[in-house]
């Protein structure tokens, strides 16, 4: 427990420094307390103490407790008079806090002020028959809260649905945190309904959505209005039903999807709900912080497998660069001789024969010592003067050594060439930026690919040349972005898989979000998780897209509006919007403590752990309090957490870090005094902690923010989770300035100039060498004549006190020059103003071209659907325009065209593709159209024309002919004419040499990514080995397949017999592997109940040949519909943790799982059947191979 000696102090410092009392007032007020105190038997700084702890945690100001401009004579009656006091504003003082806004006008300001007190009078009675129009629509509503929520409105909620009705365009309202907004926002949506509109309310996470529906839908019924969530729906009827409720609740992202689910997948979703009016929740998050999320249905496309070679490639070159300390980039490793031929080769005018001796000179450099390619280099020189090389040498502490410039001695414009010369013929190229390392990777890269492409005479990606040489330069930049991402930082890993975390705003994990332009993959390969296929975006509709479709209807309501910059750009994105801050229903006392930048991390981390203790530990003067301690990332909060370990019991200590964790002990139960919860930004926005009467008695809830957020809203979000509902609480900004964004940095320096730092020397050399001693020798100064008035009372010690406390003041008043909090947070003032500005002319200009281009195809969609040509191939035409519709989009969408020139260009592309699909053409030279094409030809029994499909896949991809090759085998057999045995038999054995170089690719993906780790052994080390391993197991399966029908058709060409054919779903080949592994050794138990699953699974499930859904049928069958989750997003792993299952059970499925996934997939690419065959005998066929005539 703290001593009564320096808090004396630091309580009236506390006071000038964060209560905004300046130190006249806060002398005043002391010596006010110290008349009052004469004659009282207690200890005068323990009494004074609490008193003044009183002022600091009910926010009272001086004018609180003055007359006249003179403290009142009863100031302790007053100032506990006020700390009890739970009185809530009258209308009037909620009026004149709006008014004084200027942003609503008077006439407005009179109706509302009409409205509230018209029908706040009435709310005793039953019922009010006098009362017409908006005002007996609010009376009926309030008394419906009443009876079914066994609440009260409050004026505020009352003025807030009052303001919300009378706006005849959007409007925005700022409602504090604690004060009811849920209730708001049914008010309102019940008045639309009654106004004859549907209304759409979208909260920022599904459990919101959820919960608010379920504790509301009493009131709705009430009402006769029907009211669902949109978020735990799995099958379309259920959201058919869903949507035809008045009210839906939902998300954002479920809104989106739906709709996408509507009008692309052309599902009977929502077909009469329109988009006429919506509600949102956290309005500022989803419009700004969010506003460019982006929902998108997956769609399988295969074509994108073939990708995942090159971003290895990537990734092995990009994980050989090193940054060094000092500032340059060493490129990967190279032979000489190979970076000395790029060099020539660049030159267009360069002498051929020099060229050819020169280079005839290098490639007996591949063995060269460094002395022996300096000397090399000299001659090189002397031929090609517009060169200036320099040549480094790594010493042993890694620091790079400037062995010479090697030049010519005329003087003119050379190119600069920087190497690190390795020995044994080996270098690396030295940069000085990272732009030139990406610009010359990119041509490392494209002349690789151009090779490979050469070498096979056909490219190994058919029809993505284009795409690739395009996105090549991405690429790099995002695997170079891969290895600075931090695990626990902007991700982590989540049911072995890369999950994002939007830790600058939320701190959500956000598990159905994946990052594009292979940034996705390069961390999964940096963790060797499983390797995902980079996404072919066909379907999409961002925040701002969506909200844009409720035109001047949108209603927000949120804690946190933001500043004028912000509110600015909301206006000019969304045309007519409006906004008003509510007043808080009582006063709010939120006690911002003075924030601290601390130069030094060590430092930084002892000043928050000082902080945290000094606030939950009791003193003399209050009980012990709780802290929420909000981290930037989720490493530092973990960091924080085994720290504070030390000093801080385990039952006191608590986490908060992770969605996908049972965070029950945190959210659900009440905050007790002693608590420290250990949190990031996920803590922030939307979390309601109870905390109980003690801790309110103590001072609250102490929030320490350790970083700088993003903007002022996330700041006050944090700030939002204490002090609510009239409740004390404090909070404090504790950052390391180290910390700071490299932009906030720049930011930072450029507003300091040098005239100002050198003005201010001799002032800040002299503060620096005085403060601390001043300040310890006027607070000392001053507690010793407490002392001293405390022992003898008299007019002399009584001024020598007041005259100690004065000087005290003044010396902590004084002005320190320093990096400072209002220097970061001027910098990020001006950062939010860049990154609003950007967000506005760019960001939203890009997607909403986009989305405008996707309502052409759309639209063109329709027109398929509507003109019905060839009902019965509308499935693979309308797949197959998907697949080009999106790689247009990928290679079209970032040219700087005018809109009408693309939507023009899209319409005369689609409609070519459209022509040729029509006339059973692929619209390019992707052979996916065929292979499905060929498969419904074949399931129609047009074998002939099936046939013809598959070959014309054949001809156009060799590279990827087992698919194509095994279903032509199996057509030629279903039709049987003339040497089908023959000509089957040539296409299987070409499907088995196919499958071994398929592995082989597979093989190269596997060696390059596991050379190229840096990373730690984690847990997850083995997934991707397990992924490749399970492809082995798939394709080797068809291969046995494959052979066992190759021996058959042999058998009954060689006796002249036929064959009979049985077809089968391709889930059996798994069944048929689990059935050999088991019957060549001893069965575990393991491999017993894989086999009993999926023989239970094959045989009570309804599985028909062509089913894609697998997966989702497998976790159907087991474990029944799961209202919660999203037919697209079924997670397995989810799903099994809920069974009371052992481990080792949930692993045999999980795996069983995995295999099925795969086997799905490779269904995607049109292995919808196999087949097995037996031989039957023939006795035309027996005859003739008698009679047969020798050649």
């Amino acid at each position: 427990m703290e001593s009564s000696g320096r808090p004396l102090s630091a309580r009236l410092l506390s006071l000038l420094k964060n209560g905004q009392w300046d130190k006249d007032d806060v002398v005043k007020l002391f010596k006010a307390l110290v008349e009052q105190f004469n004659g009282r038997n207690e200890e005068f700084p323990t009494w004074m103490m609490k008193i003044l702890y009183q002022v600091e945690i009910h926010k009272i100001s001086v004018s609180d407790l003055t007359l006249n401009g003179e403290i009142v004579d009863d100031v302790e009656d007053k100032i506990n008079k006020i700390s009890k006091t739970t009185e809530e504003k009258t209308l009037d003082e909620i009026l004149w806090e709006i008014k004084e806004q200027a942003v609503i006008d008077e006439k407005t300001m009179a109706e509302v002020k009409d409205i509230v007190s018209s029908v706040s009078k009435c709310l005793s009675a039953s019922s009010a028959p006098h009362l017409q129009g908006i005002k007996q629509s609010l009376f009926q509503l309030c008394k419906a809260v009443e009876k079914t929520m066994k609440l009260k409105p409050r004026l505020t909620q009352m003025v807030s649905w009052c303001i919300l009705v009378l706006s005849e365009s959007s409007r925005l309202v700022q409602v504090g945190t604690g004060e009811g907004k849920s209730c708001i926002v049914a008010m309102f949506a019940a008045y639309q309904v009654r106004m004859g509109k549907t209304p759409d309310i979208i909260s920022s996470s599904p459990v919101l959505a959820e919960r608010d529906c379920r504790e509301w839908l009493r009131f709705y019924k009430e009402l006769n209005i029907t009211a669902d969530v949109n978020t735990n729906k799995s099958k379309d009827k259920e959201l058919k039903e869903c949507y035809e409720c008045q009210v839906v609740y939902g998300t954002s992202d479920s809104f989106a999807g739906d709709f996408l689910r509507q009008r692309f997948h052309r599902r009977d979703v929502r077909p009469k709900r329109e988009f006429q009016c919506v509600i949102v929740d956290e309005v500022d998050s989803l419009m700004l912080d969010k506003g460019l999320e982006v929902v998108y249905l997956n769609t399988d496309m295969p074509l994108m497998e073939s990708l995942n070679g090159i971003l290895a490639k990537i990734w092995l070159i990009i994980n050989q660069v090193k940054f060094l300390d000092t500032g340059e980039i060493l490129g990967p490793i190279q032979s000489f001789h190979q970076v000395l031929s790029d060099i020539i080769n660049e030159k267009e005018n360069t002498d051929k024969a020099s060229i050819v001796k020169n280079a005839a000179d290098a490639a007996k450099l591949d063995k060269a010592s460094v002395a022996e390619t300096e000397a090399f280099l000299t001659i090189f020189a002397t031929n090609f003067p517009d060169y200036l090389f320099k040549i480094y040498q790594e010493d042993p502490d890694g620091t790079l050594k400037k062995l010479k410039e090697i030049s010519p001695t005329v003087t003119i414009r050379r190119q600069e060439i920087s190497v690190l010369l390795l020995g044994n013929g080996k270098c690396r190229s030295v940069y000085y930026k990272e732009d030139s390392l990406v610009q010359s990777l990119t041509k490392i890269m494209k002349k690789c690919l151009l090779s490979e492409s050469k070498n096979q005479n056909k490219s190994c990606i058919p029809g993505m040349e284009d795409l690739i040489n395009g996105k090549v330069q991405i690429w790099i930049e995002n695997a170079l972005q891969a290895t600075k991402m931090t695990l626990g930082h902007e991700y982590i890993l989540h049911d072995n898989e890369v999950v994002p975390v939007d830790y600058k705003c939320t701190g959500v994990v956000q598990n159905n979000m994946r990052w594009g332009e292979g940034l996705q993959q390069f961390l999964q390969m940096k963790h060797q998780t499983k390797l995902s296929n980079m996404s072919l975006i066909t379907n999409f509709m961002s925040n701002v897209g969506l909200f844009k479709k409720y035109n001047d209807q949108i209603y927000g309501i949120t804690g946190t509006l933001g500043d004028q910059t912000e509110l600015d750009m909301l206006k000019k994105l969304y045309n007519g919007m409006k906004t008003c801050n509510i007043p808080s229903f009582r006063r709010r006392k939120l006690y911002e403590l003075e924030g601290l930048v601390v130069s030094e991390e060590d430092e930084w981390i002892r000043t928050i752990c000082d902080a945290v203790q000094h606030q939950v530990f009791p003193t003399v003067y209050r009980g012990p309090r709780a802290a929420l301690i909000i981290c930037e990332t989720i490493n530092r909060a973990e960091m924080f957490h085994k720290t504070l370990a030390d000093t801080i019991s385990k039952d006191k200590l608590k986490l908060y870090v992770n969605n996908n964790m049972n965070n029950s002990t945190v959210i659900d139960k009440t905050v007790e005094g002693g608590d420290v919860i250990i949190a990031t930004n996920l803590a922030g926005r939307g979390t309601d902690l109870k905390v109980c009467k003690s801790v309110n008695e103590a001072g609250g809830l102490f929030v320490l923010q350790t970083f700088l957020p993003l903007n002022i809203r996330v700041e006050q979000q944090a700030f939002g989770r204490t002090a609510r509902q009239g409740s004390p609480g404090s909070a404090q900004l504790i950052m390391c300035d180290s910390h700071f964004s490299e932009s906030v940095k720049l930011v930072m320096d450029l507003k300091t100039s040098l005239p100002s730092l050198l003005s201010h020397v001799e002032h800040l050399t002299m503060i620096l060498k005085s403060c601390l001693k001043n300040t310890l020798s006027t607070q000392s100064l001053f507690e010793e004549t407490v002392y001293c008035y405390l022992n003898k009372r008299s007019s002399q010690t009584h001024k020598a006190m007041i005259l100690a406390l004065t000087g005290f003041l003044n010396m902590e008043s004084a002005p320190f020059m320093g990096c400072n909090l209002a220097e970061a947070k001027d910098a990020r003032k001006i950062l939010v103003k860049i990154r609003l500005s950007r967000f506005l002319e760019k960001d939203v200009a890009k997607i909403s071209k986009e989305e405008e281009l996707f309502s052409i195809y759309l639209d063109i969609l329709d027109q398929i659907y509507e003109d019905d040509v060839f009902p019965d191939q509308r499935d693979v035409i309308v797949s197959s325009l998907h697949e080009c519709w999106g790689l247009w989009l990928l290679m079209n969408s970032s040219e700087e065209k005018p809109i009408e020139m693309q939507k023009e260009k899209l319409k005369v592309d689609l409609s070519n593709a459209k022509q040729k699909l029509f006339s059973k053409q692929s619209p390019s030279s992707m052979v996916y159209y065929y292979i499905r094409s060929g498969n419904n030809l074949r399931e129609q029994r047009c074998l002939k024309e099936s046939m013809d499909m598959y070959t014309k896949a054949l001809e156009e991809d060799a590279s990827g002919s087992i698919i194509p090759l095994y279903n032509r085998a199996l057509a030629t057999i279903m039709k049987k004419d003339a040497g089908y045995i023959a000509r089957a038999l040539a296409d299987l054995e070409k499907a088995v040499i196919a499958i071994d170089l398929y592995k082989l690719q597979l093989a190269s993906i596997h060696i390059l990514v596991k050379s190229s780790s840096h990373e730690p052994s984690t847990e997850a080390d083995n997934l991707l080995t397990k992924q490749i391993h399970v492809k082995f197991v798939i394709v080797d399966q068809l291969k046995i397949n494959i052979q066992d029908a190759v021996m058959k058709l042999k058998r009954a060409e060689r006796r002249g017999d036929d064959v009979r054919l049985l077809e089968k779903h391709v889930i059996f080949l798994a069944k048929d592997f689990l059935k050999r592994t088991i019957g060549r050794r001893n069965i575990s138990l393991a491999e017993g109940l894989a086999l009993h699953l999926i023989e239970d699974f094959t045989k009570t499930a309804t599985i028909r040949r062509g089913d894609v859904n697998v997966i989702e049928k497998y976790v159907q069958h087991f474990f029944g519909n799961r209202p919660e989750g999203r037919r697209e997003d079924v997670n397995m792993n989810e799903s099994l943790s809920f069974e009371p299952l052992d481990d080792f059970i949930r692993s045999s499925q999980r795996n069983l799982v995995e295999l099925l996934r795969e086997y799905e997939y490779f269904m995607s690419l049109g292995l919808d059947t196999i087949f097995e065959l037996d031989t039957i005998f023939s006795v035309s066929g027996y005859i003739s191979k008698i009679f047969k005539t020798p050649v």
